[in-house]
């Protein structure tokens, strides 16, 4: 009588591999050509590592039974074992080929294909296999991932939420959205998502880096450095926790520990497309010649994925632009500059530039003079916080540098407090009525509330702090609302030539900015801004400091002494030294604060004028220059 593999099974099934082992061997020893013992005891093998072994016996017991699909899928298992992903692929096919009503053949199916980067039949698979299980974990999750990769952000998040709702107990599925959040700009859930990850599986380093990138992101990052060195600490080799921890320790102003971070996440991955863009991004004209050929060398592989590609383009573009070769660094932009525009697009992000100039338009209805004299005395009679604003790369962060190296005085960065405030007006007032309905129904006790709630939150950031500088470009849609319900605020606007405006965007490879890489969208948002500023400087009841990018470069000590007299700060000579001071700047213009100051920068646009005629020519019909 056969021996009976039930109980071997059961072992099996519980963990005890070894017990399983000796029954599986004792029904082969009893008879060779037992096809299933052969299978189970491969599958023993798989899971003791032995890859190998396991393929002689699984491919034993298809050569004796090839119609038998779960031969066929634990096959494509030892393929995929031992790194033949063509092989794999054709092995789960053909199981699905004898029975197709298999949703974890179809999940591993796809989860080969993502690696192949055959994004498009992986999610077939995984749609597939959720209509056959609408419940099964691991199919939602994969595909939220193999939806982000593909750029479907919005349904990538809601397959894994479902995940979440079905194994809320995953700091896998919870690293994983925090990783889409965290893309679109979603910080705060993003962040929860991120803790959930890491309390759930304190030793996943790849969730504490994710929790990481999200509290520098969200300007916490003392907590992002002790957070990335935990992960380093655990995993001293994981080449991504020392690449994220270089970037904060750059934003910190700690260069030279960034550099070695750098250089030891490429000794563990020399060919990492993203720590070379970085690192292309920070030297610029240092760049030493073995990084430059590496990059040239895998900008030449047609593998390349095309975020990677476009990083690569980018920090090359940095050295190119640093070292006069601008001919070169245009031809490289229009392409880096193409590839983020279509990346947008894929993620739900198309910037409307017409939406935008409407939204301008309301600003300058709905805030006239006639508003700021209803609203006189509703705001909180303070002159702590100090606004800067500008067209990104007009001199915004070094204008907040040469101010925060003042004693009293904090540096704050880009905080979203306007922007929230301003959310929270609309919703305490009208938040389904225009804008002109909300204002109108703007009173006192709204008013010092809000400006109360913002005071707090500023204050938790900056301490003691006699000033404290918030310097969000974008805040010039909400100087409006800043002068309401701070009268006494200083507001510092920045000006740049706008030729220099556009190329300094156009070169800088931002993550969020959804208008910068397209020559159209660049001159009409220039022009909204000129328009929007021009309105401020004439219905706006206190004055703004309006300073140019050109003659702080020119005349450093002059501009800063203006800067802070305006702030009504005392004078100090740390603000000829600004590039010393030791804060975090988190901004693309990090670099450019940490060295002195220097005068290639004022007519860097007209280097470009012949080989970005496209740009030069929306400036001109957007009556810019």
């Amino acid at each position: 009588m056969a021996i009976d593999l039930n109980e071997a099974i059961e072992h099996h099934r519980m963990g005890r591999l070894d017990i399983a082992a000796r029954a599986y061997r004792a029904a082969l020893a009893e008879n060779p050509d037992r096809s299933r013992a052969l299978h189970l005891l491969g599958l023993v093998e798989l899971q003791y590592g032995r890859a190998n072994a396991a393929f002689e016996l699984i491919d034993r017991a298809i050569a004796l039974d090839p119609n038998e699909p779960s031969y066929h899928a634990s096959l494509a298992e030892v393929h995929w074992a031992l790194g033949r992903r063509d092989l794999a692929v054709e092995s789960h096919r053909k199981s699905l080929a004898l029975k197709p009503d298999q949703p974890e053949v179809l999940c591993n199916l796809g989860a080969t294909l993502v690696e192949q980067d055959d994004l498009e039949a992986a999610i077939a698979c995984f749609r597939a296999a959720i209509g056959l299980a609408p419940s099964f974990f691991a199919a939602h999750n994969n595909l939220g991932n193999a939806l982000q990769l593909r750029g479907e952000r919005v349904e990538a998040i809601q397959h894994l939420r479902i995940a979440i709702a079905i194994n809320p107990s995953s700091a896998e599925v919870h690293a994983n959205l925090a990783g889409v959040l965290f893309d679109r700009g979603e910080y705060a859930p993003a962040l929860q998502h991120a803790v959930e990850a890491v309390r759930l599986a304190p030793r996943f380093t790849v969730a504490r880096v994710r929790l990481g990138n999200i509290l520098h992101a969200l300007g916490r990052v003392d907590e992002a450095e002790t957070c990335l060195r935990e992960a380093i600490r655990i995993d001293p080799g994981f080449s991504e926790a020392r690449a994220a921890l270089a970037t904060v320790l750059d934003d910190l102003g700690n260069s030279d520990q960034a550099t070695l971070e750098y250089r030891e996440a490429l000794r563990l991955r020399p060919r990492d497309p993203a720590v070379l863009a970085r690192l292309a991004t920070k030297l610029r004209e240092k760049l030493p010649a073995d990084d430059r050929a590496l990059i040239e060398d895998l900008l030449k592989d047609s593998n390349l994925k095309c975020d990677e590609r476009r990083d690569l383009l980018f920090g090359l573009v940095q050295t190119l632009d640093a070292e006069g070769e601008y001919d070169r660094a245009a031809v490289l932009a229009n392409e880096a500059n193409a590839l983020r525009r279509d990346d947008f697009i894929k993620r739900g992000m198309r910037y409307d530039p017409d939406s935008h100039t409407r939204l301008v338009d309301q600003w300058i209805q709905a805030f006239t003079p006639a508003f700021f004299e209803r609203v006189r005395g509703f705001g909180v009679e303070t002159e702590l916080p100090v606004f800067i604003v500008g067209a990104p790369r007009s001199g915004t962060t070094l204008t907040e540098q040469i101010l925060a190296s003042l004693p009293g005085v904090f540096g704050a960065g880009e905080t979203p407090l306007a922007q929230e405030c301003f959310d929270a007006l609309v919703a305490a007032t009208s938040p389904s009525n225009s804008l002109d309905e909300c204002l109108s129904k703007l009173d006192k006790e709204t008013a010092r509330r809000l400006a109360n709630d913002w005071l707090r939150r500023l204050e938790a950031t900056g301490g003691s702090a006699a000033r404290i500088v918030d310097k969000m470009p974008e805040n010039t849609r909400h100087l409006g609302l800043i002068a309401a319900l701070f009268p006494r605020a200083k507001i510092i606007h920045c000006r740049r030539d706008p030729r220099d405006v556009a190329i300094s965007c156009w070169l800088t490879n931002f993550g969020r900015l959804n208008w910068a890489n397209d020559p159209d969208h660049i001159a009409r948002r220039i022009a909204d801004h000129r328009r929007l500023i021009e309105h401020w400087l004439a219905a706006l009841p206190a004055p703004i400091l309006e300073i140019d990018y050109e003659s702080i470069v020119a005349d450093l000590e002059s501009a800063a002494k203006r800067i802070v007299s305006w702030c009504g700060v005392d004078w100090n000579d740390a603000c000829l030294s600004f590039h010393t001071t030791r804060r975090a700047v988190l901004t693309p213009s990090a670099h450019q604060v940490r060295r002195p100051i220097y005068d290639r920068s004022p007519s860097r646009g007209r280097a470009y004028e012949k080989s970005l005629p496209a740009l030069f020519d929306r400036l001109r019909h957007h009556n810019v220059i």
